[in-house]
C-alpha cells in the first residue's frame, strides 16, 4: 500500500547563501539566521527497514531519512535541530535532536540515520542514534528541521512499505515547493539498480529517480500506463474477521480477510468501519494493485509477521479496532470504492482467539449478512490463534443447497423452482434494428405463479449448463402476472428503454427474426419453448413477436405495439413492449 506523504509549504531561497554555522545548544540555532525556508529540503524516507530472509526485522540503526541543500552554496548544519512525533503532537511531545558539526555539500544530499555515528553504515552520513525516537510504521508521523525558531522544512509522512522508500521526483530539482505536492512523491521501484543494502530500495545521499507520473484513474502495469479495473459489488466479499486475538495483542493481531471473486485492482479500495469517526483506510499506489479471482486478501492491524501473530502477506494495514460486539450493538467492517460500499460484515459476538468466519463455498456479499453462514475457526495458525487468514474457510455445516437470501427477512428459504406452464415466454425481439443483434435483442418472461427465477437456464437447441441467474444467493422474486425482461447486455446501449432494467443477460443468440426457436428451463427440463416463423400474411420489420392473453403470436407491428426506439427514416424502429403488457394479436 502506497503512503501519503504531505510535505510543508516551503520556498526555495536562491540567493548567494554562503557557508552558514548553526551554534549548538538546546534549542539550536544561535548562528543560523542565515536559513531560512527552503534552503533544506526533505527528500527520502526509509520509515520500515526490510529484513533480508533469516534476518531480524528490526528498525533500530535502520531508518533514515535524506535532506537536499537546495541553495548554491554549502551549509553548515550544525545546531539545526531535527524534530519528529506524530502529526497532531504537541511541540512539547515531540523529539529533538541538535545537530552536531556537519557540512551538506552545495546542491548536494545528506542521508541521516538512528545509528550511533561510530556504526554508521556507508550509506548513512549523519548519526542522531535514537534521540528522535522510532519512525513510525504506521499512523503517520512528522519530521522537520529548524534554525532556532525558524521552520527550514518539515514533511508528514503515513502508511509507509517494508523497505522502500518514498522519494520526491528526481525529474526536476528538489526544492520546497515541489516536495509540498503528494503527486511528485512515490514508492522506490524494487530493482536491482536501487537496491543500497539487502531487501531495501532507495537512493540515501543521492539524486531520486523520476517519478512515473500517474493519472486519475490510470496505473503502472510493468512498466505500461493503463486504466485501472476497480472493483464493483460482487467482486469482493468479506469472508473473516479475527476481532479478539489472544495469542497477541488486539492492536497488532486483529485482521479481517477478502475474497476476490473477479480479476480486478485494488487501487482506491477503502478500509472502513460505519460506527466510527475516521476516514477510510485507502490503498494507494502508482502500481497497479492487481488482485486475480480466487485469491484471499489479509488486511491486518500489523504486517509484521513476528508481532501480528504470525500472519504472512499482509496486503494491507488499517488502524481502526474490530470489536467483538454485541448483539444491541453490532460491530462491522466494510470495504468500499469512493461511496460505494461493495461488502459490510457485521456480528454481535466474538470469542477470544477463535476467528469469526464464512462458511466454505460462499462467496457472495450477500452470503455473509446471514449469521446462520458464519461459525468460529478452528485451525491454529502462527502463534496458536485459530482460523484460516489467506486460506479457503472450512465448513460450519450449513447446507445451503436449493436455498436463497430473502431480502427482506434476510433469512434463507427454499427457492420455489417453477414448474411448466408457470413461466411463459410472451415477447421476444431476434432482430432488432437500431443496435446490433448482439448488443439489443432480448426476450420477455411472464409468472402466471408466485416463483423464483434462481438457476434459470436458457438456451437454443439445448439449455445452458450455466444458469442466467445464480442458484444461490438473493432470492430472485417474480410474482403472479409480474414480467422480467432478460438482454443480451445492460447498459444505455442496448437499446432497450431506460426505463427497463434487464433481470440478468444471456448468451446465446435468439437467431432470425424470420425464423428461429429458444428455451427456457431448470434443472436440465424445459419449462417454455418459443417458435416463430414468418408467413406471407406476417411483417416483423423492427418488430418484437408477441404472445397475447390467450396465447395468440404475432409481431408486435401486427398487435400495433408502440416504437420504443426510433431513428431517422421510416423503417429505423424498435417496435415493442419489453416489461409492459402485450397488446391483443388482430
Amino acid at each position: 500500500m502506497r503512503a501519503s506523504f504531505v510535505a510543508s509549504l516551503g520556498i526555495v531561497g536562491l540567493g548567494g547563501l554562503g557557508l552558514v554555522a548553526c551554534g549548538p545548544g538546546d534549542d539550536g540555532g544561535a548562528e543560523c539566521s542565515g536559513l531560512v525556508l527552503g534552503d533544506l529540503v526533505i527528500t527520502e524516507v526509509l520509515a520500515d527497514y526490510g529484513a533480508p530472509d533469516g534476518a531480524s526485522g528490526t528498525d533500530e540503526g535502520k531508518e533514515w531519512f535524506e535532506i537536499h541543500n537546495a541553495t548554491g552554496e554549502p551549509i553548515e548544519l550544525e545546531g539545526v535541530v531535527l524534530e519528529h512525533g506524530r502529526p497532531d503532537a504537541l511541540p512539547q511531545d515531540r523529539k529533538r535532536h541538535v545537530m552536531r558539526p556537519v557540512t551538506i555539500p552545495a546542491n548536494g544530499y545528506l542521508a541521516l540515520g538512528n545509528v550511533l555515528p561510530d556504526l554508521a553504515p556507508d550509506h548513512v552520513d549523519y548519526g542522531y542514534a535514537n534521540a528522535l525516537g522510532d519512525l513510525y510504521n504506521s499512523g503517520g508521523g512528522r519530521l522537520a528541521l529548524m534554525c532556532g525558531t525558524t521552520l527550514v522544512d518539515e514533511a508528514t509522512y503515513d502508511g509507509v512499505e517494508v523497505g522502500q522508500t518514498f522519494a520526491l521526483d528526481g525529474g526536476s530539482p528538489p526544492d520546497g515547493q515541489a516536495n509540498d505536492v503528494l503527486a511528485n512523491w512515490c514508492t522506490t521501484d524494487e530493482t536491482a539498480a536501487l537496491e543500497y543494502e539487502p531487501a531495501n530500495y532507495g537512493t540515501p545521499g543521492a539524486a531520486n529517480p523520476d517519478c512515473m507520473v500517474v493519472l486519475p484513474g490510470q496505473c503502472d502495469d510493468s512498466g505500461t500506463m493503463r486504466a485501472t479495473v476497480p472493483p464493483q459489488v460482487g467482486d469482493l466479499t468479506i469472508t473473516e474477521v479475527m476481532p479478539s486475538p489472544s495469542a497477541v495483542s488486539d492492536t497488532v493481531g486483529e485482521w479481517f480477510e477478502v475474497l476476490v471473486n473477479r480479476d480486478v485492482d485494488l487501487n482506491g479500495l477503502g478500509l472502513d468501519r460505519v460506527d466510527d469517526s475516521s476516514s477510510p483506510v485507502v490503498l494507494q499506489s502508482s502500481a497497479c494493485l492487481r488482485a486475480t479471482a480466487g485469491t484471499y486478501l489479509v488486511f491486518a492491524k500489523s504486517d509484521v509477521s513476528g508481532t501480528n501473530g504470525g500472519i504472512d502477506g499482509v496486503d494491507g494495514t488499517f488502524g481502526f479496532s474490530l470489536v467483538p460486539g454485541t448483539a444491541a450493538d453490532p460491530a462491522d467492517v466494510r470495504i468500499l470504492i469512493d461511496t460505494t460500499e461493495l461488502d459490510l460484515m457485521t456480528w454481535t459476538s466474538a470469542r477470544n482467539g477463535r476467528s469469526i468466519q464464512l462458511d466454505m463455498g460462499l462467496s457472495a456479499p450477500t452470503d455473509n449478512d446471514l449469521s446462520t453462514n458464519l461459525c468460529d475457526g478452528t485451525t491454529a495458525y502462527g502463534a496458536g490463534d485459530l482460523g484460516t487468514p489467506g486460506q479457503p474457510n472450512l465448513d460450519c455445516g450449513v447446507d445451503t443447497t436449493g436455498m436463497c437470501l430473502d431480502t427482506g427477512t434476510q433469512t434463507l428459504r427454499p427457492i420455489v423452482k417453477p414448474t411448466a406452464g408457470q413461466l411463459v415466454i410472451d415477447e421476444w425481439y431476434p432482430d432488432p434494428v437500431i443496435v446490433t443483434d448482439a448488443v439489443g435483442e432480448w426476450f420477455e418472461l411472464r409468472a402466471t405463479a408466485d416463483v423464483d427465477l434462481n438457476g434459470l437456464q436458457g438456451g437454443g437447441a439445448t439449455l445452458g449448463a450455466t444458469p442466467l441467474i445464480p442458484a444461490g444467493g438473493d432470492c430472485v422474486r417474480l410474482t403472479t402476472g409480474s414480467l422480467a425482461v432478460f438482454a443480451r447486455t445492460t447498459g444505455a446501449g442496448n437499446g432497450l428503454p431506460a426505463s427497463v432494467t434487464p433481470a440478468a443477460t444471456f448468451p446465446f443468440g435468439l437467431g432470425a427474426n424470420d425464423a428461429g426457436s429458444f428455451q427456457i428451463g431448470i434443472d436440465g427440463t424445459n419449462l417454455a419453448t418459443a417458435t416463430w416463423t414468418m408467413n406471407a400474411s406476417t411483417t416483423s420489420a423492427g418488430s418484437s413477436w408477441q404472445v397475447d392473453s390467450d396465447g395468440t403470436q404475432c409481431t408486435g407491428v401486427a398487435a400495433g405495439a408502440p416504437a420504443y426506439n426510433s431513428a431517422t427514416g421510416p423503417t429505423r424502429t424498435d417496435s415493442g413492449t419489453p416489461a409492459a403488457m402485450n397488446p391483443e394479436c388482430p
